[in-house]
């Protein structure tokens, strides 16, 4: 017998209760989000903030993968009646919030991305009361200040 069978084995089924193949699925899952969380940090995708969030997701669903009953005591004890829907509903529920933290994240950049916007318009305004030659081209074809002027396109060698 594998290690998988005794798992499933040993694992009883309260009736509309979850199966050993689903704790083993949710074993396989959480090991999976441990994984994929530790190498996107590694590889600099995700960043240390967002990681603590799914780490404590895999510490949360840690004793439900472990201990095969806990999900269905505590339904029980909730009243409800099939365990699996207190996965679902968690789940939707830290959805719901994970989308709303994103949203916040995005106004406060698109907060930021405003201000910086009206700084360079200020900058340019600056640069034409100068009478700098940078502040007739748009934001497309400007180069930085002190650099040379842009290559028209098709130009392999530089013009002398």
């Amino acid at each position: 017998m594998s290690f998988l069978d005794s798992v499933i084995a040993e694992t009883a089924v309260q009736p509309g209760g979850v199966s050993g193949t689903a704790h083993v699925f949710l074993a396989a899952v959480v090991v999976a989000a441990l994984v994929f969380t530790i190498s996107g940090v590694r590889r600099d995708k995700l960043r240390s903030r967002y990681s603590l969030l799914w780490l404590a997701i895999v510490v949360a669903l840690v004793p439900l993968a472990v201990f095969p009953g806990l999900l269905d005591r505590l339904s029980t004890r909730l009243g409800i009646s099939y365990p699996p829907v207190i996965i679902l509903s968690l789940s939707v529920a830290f959805l719901f919030l994970v989308s709303v933290h994103l949203s916040w994240e995005v106004s406060r950049a698109d907060d930021r991305l405003r201000v910086l916007a009206e700084e360079v318009a200020l900058l340019r305004a600056d640069l034409e009361a100068a009478g700098h030659p940078a502040a007739d081209r748009g934001p497309a074809d400007a180069a930085p200040v002190g650099l040379a002027e842009p290559r028209p396109a098709g130009d392999a060698e530089p013009r002398s």
